[in-house]
């Protein structure tokens, strides 16, 4: 009897340190799709160190109760086990997690339109704030999964999660304090962070406190705009431009024919033709609008709960953004051309950034709104309520 205690606590063992490095990494994909996989997670890595002592020290009290042949038979079976756990512990402390995996940016090198080395066809999250403008490419965020900077004088948290495609920046001004950040893993399909002041456990797409003494809490949107560098740079020439980290320039590659489709690699994730989504989010609704259909549309007329927005690709069909359609009062209705759209009310000529550039409302701007390009399932997942354009 105290034989087959023993062997299932040292199994218990493998398999506890097994369900700790699995909860948050991203696989196998089953567990992401577990309801309680959060809870599941930071129970375990929570409380990892805990059952770690009182399961060995219960093996090591049945290992001095047992005598003659039993003691032997737990020391040899203890041999292969306890292998088998250093194993498990190995691979989800130094190799499979986050933080090492997708490890912090080690220099932040900013640099002018004239002093930019990369590529303009690279994507962008663009942040403007305070009369300061900052770009960040996506394929270094997608590799660090975060950058923490400060434009003007907001300190950002610039986030993308390459399970979700979805690129977020929140304001990480909490209560007094500035916070930074610690890759945890995947869970639910989403990047996952612990923030290294207070041990809370934050959700990247929502910039929810899932988990620990700021359960909750939600972090404050910054706006940010994703599109092209060489678009970035047009709409806002006076922007720096973040510069690849020399160390990690060859994943910064890798990562950037990933998002293009030029390259694969085994996941889930990656299809032949993803189906990603424009979603806007305002006025208390959110909207999606299938990418492909989008593109060869060049722009739809639509309505975000009660208000008339508008949403419009560059002409290079790489990026989208919406719009109010109301100025001054008065409710636009645009068709595509050449040079971006023009309103049937004035004739008016207007681009893509939303500036009439010639006509009755030359110079007028419209209001932009917040709007994220991803894939379908992490859109429908965070926003269960959103709606979608029907072409």
């Amino acid at each position: 009897m105290l034989l087959t205690i023993y062997f299932i606590v040292l199994i218990g063992l493998v398999l506890a340190e097994l369900t700790k490095g699995l909860s948050a990494n991203g696989t196998p994909p089953f567990l992401q799709k577990l309801p309680g996989q959060m809870h599941l997670a930071h129970f375990m890595w929570s409380n990892i160190m805990l059952i770690r002592v009182v399961l060995i020290i219960a093996l090591v009290a049945m290992v001095v109760m047992a005598s003659g042949n039993a003691r032997w038979i737990m020391i040899g079976g203890a041999v292969p086990l306890g292998l088998a756990w250093f194993g498990v512990f190995w691979l989800f402390e130094k190799i499979w997690t986050g933080r090492v995996k997708f490890p912090g940016i080690t220099q932040k090198v900013f640099a002018t339109a004239k002093e930019n080395q990369l590529d303009p066809e690279l994507q962008v999250i663009g942040v403007n704030y305070g009369g300061e403008q900052k770009a960040f490419p996506v394929n270094m965020i997608t590799f660090h999964h975060q950058i923490v900077d400060q434009v003007a004088d907001l300190p950002v948290w610039v986030t993308y999660c390459g399970l979700c495609r979805s690129g977020r920046v929140y304001d990480i001004n909490v209560d007094g304090q500035t916070l930074d950040f610690t890759l945890v893993g995947a869970i639910s399909f989403n990047a996952t962070f612990e923030d290294n002041q207070t041990g809370t456990w934050w959700r990247q797409e929502t910039g929810e406190a899932a988990k620990g003494k700021l359960a909750g809490r939600v972090l404050e949107d910054v706006p940010a705009e994703q599109m092209t560098l060489g678009n970035w740079l047009k709409k806002y020439p006076k922007s720096l431009v973040l510069q690849y980290d020399p160390k990690f320039t060859r994943k910064y590659n890798f990562i950037n024919k990933l998002q293009r489709f030029e390259a694969t690699k085994p996941a889930w994730h990656m299809q032949d033709t993803p189906s990603l989504v424009i979603g806007v989010e305002g006025n208390g609704a959110a909207r999606g609008y299938d990418w492909e259909q989008l593109k060869s549309r060049g722009m739809v007329n639509d309505s975000l709960g009660s208000a008339p927005i508008v949403v419009a690709t560059d002409p290079d069909r790489t990026s989208a953004a919406a719009y109010s359609r109301e100025v001054d009062g008065e409710m636009l209705d645009f068709t595509p051309v050449d040079e971006g759209m023009t309103d049937s009310q004035t004739g008016s000529t207007w681009n893509w950034f939303g500036t009439c550039l010639k006509g009755k409302m030359k110079g007028k701007q419209l209001s932009q709104l917040q709007s994220y390009q991803q894939y379908i399932r992490s859109w429908i997942t965070f926003h269960p309520e959103t709606s979608f354009f029907d072409f």
